[in-house]
């Protein structure tokens, strides 16, 4: 029984070799193997059953395979503009579903056109947050979930409501 470890990046198969160990570093796409991020697979194939398979079983009649092939092929190619992306950004948030970092995607202003309605602070009877207040948009590019932050200006101006004192 060989033990391989799959790139959590590329998605390529590491075989790594007993005597030496495995591999820290992917030798295809040279990203680091270790980690919540690796997933190592127990590689049990009976050369025989598979040299035994017919080209009929080969087709890509099954939409469902065809789809998550094209969707697996996808997010590769999309990987490293996801990568540059992140790169750039001021803040990298952690996905509460699935720890990878979530990318930026816009700013929605809030505001009363919109329904929004500061409130007060107890202390200082200022509001909050300004009733414009820029909210910053992430999505993670792996489990497409959004969560959102407000901007650093409006977080300046909330800490400033709440700590004065009059």
């Amino acid at each position: 029984m060989e033990m391989q470890t799959v790139c959590p990046w590329c998605e390529s198969n590491i075989i790594w070799d007993e005597e030496i160990g495995p591999e820290k570093y992917c030798p295809h796409c040279d990203n680091e193997i270790s980690g919540y991020r690796t997933l190592e697979i127990d590689a049990m194939v009976d050369e025989d059953e598979d040299q035994g398979r017919s080209l009929a079983d080969d087709d890509w009649d099954d939409e469902e395979e065809q789809g998550s092939i094209l969707r697996s092929k996808r997010e590769i190619a999309a990987n490293s503009s996801i990568q540059a992306m992140l790169n750039e950004q001021f803040e990298m948030p952690e996905c509460t579903n699935c720890r990878e970092y979530m990318l930026e995607v816009g700013e929605q202003t809030l505001g009363e056109k919109e329904g929004f309605h500061a409130k007060k602070a107890m202390t200082s009877d200022l509001p909050i947050v300004r009733n414009d207040m820029k909210v910053i948009w992430y999505v993670c590019p792996s489990c497409y979930r959004t969560d959102s932050y407000i901007s650093i200006e409006d977080r300046k101006q909330m800490l400033d409501s709440l700590s004065s004192d009059e």
